[in-house]
């Protein structure tokens, strides 16, 4: 009698193969949508431990649901050096690197961890080609938010206007504290800087891309990381 019903309605019968199709991809859709949301609330967590409160209100969460949500496997270009890109992006996980070429030698300038929001300065605020290049360092999660997206929440949203605000005032003072701690020393001051405050770095960023990132050579940068992480044993 059911299944005549769903045959009147012109519905597929319950149990027919095509009706298990149905019923498969919705419980695929439901556990998406519960992963999603799993994702959203543990971004959330980090961006707040980035500035100590997150804005009160729907607009973050609807930001972030509303993202273009990246799947990178390794090394991959978000923004290419001398090219307009005036989005956002946010680290959920893995690492993003910011770097440029000084003559012949690649200069990394800096790491984004997860809970970082990374722009161009120069594409967001002035609408010109990227100065620096940005890609990850290994296995990725991105959110990347256009420019007039973001623009349209952050002016509707005071709570999260106040956010980014805190945020940017918070991205001035890491840059003093990395030039004053990281970047300051002798090469093995440095190195040991590094791995006392960023070990995740050590283990995740190729050797390479770290030795340029203390304007050291890859070689020296050996020779630092088996005689220092050697004395930690």
């Amino acid at each position: 009698m059911v299944n005549s019903l769903f045959k009147y309605y012109g519905l597929p019968a319950e149990n027919t193969p095509q009706q298990q199709i149905i019923n498969s991809d919705r419980k695929g859709m439901e556990r998406r949508d519960m992963e999603k949301r799993k994702d959203i609330e543990e971004l959330k967590r980090l961006l707040k431990q980035e500035v100590g409160f997150l804005p009160e209100g729907s607009g973050l969460y609807r930001l972030l649901v509303e993202a273009e949500w990246l799947e990178t496997e390794g090394r991959e270009v978000l923004i290419e050096a001398g090219k307009l890109c005036p989005d956002v992006l946010i680290v959920r996980d893995g690492i993003i690197r910011v770097w440029d070429m000084d003559r012949d030698k690649e200069r990394t300038f800096g790491f984004g961890l997860p809970g970082t929001i990374f722009i161009s300065k120069h594409s967001f605020v002035m609408h010109l080609p990227s100065h620096y290049e940005v890609e990850t360092c290994c296995r990725s999660t991105i959110l990347r938010i256009s420019e007039k997206e973001f623009r349209r929440a952050v002016e509707e949203d005071h709570q999260l206007a106040l956010y980014m605000m805190h945020y940017a005032l918070g991205e001035l003072y890491s840059h003093e504290r990395r030039n004053s701690v990281i970047h300051n020393g002798t090469a093995k001051e440095r190195f040991r800087n590094l791995a006392v405050c960023r070990p995740m770095l050590l283990e995740k960023v190729p050797q390479k891309i770290l030795a340029s990132y203390l304007g050291i050579t890859s070689e020296y940068f050996s020779v630092l990381k088996r005689e220092i992480l050697k004395g930690k044993r």
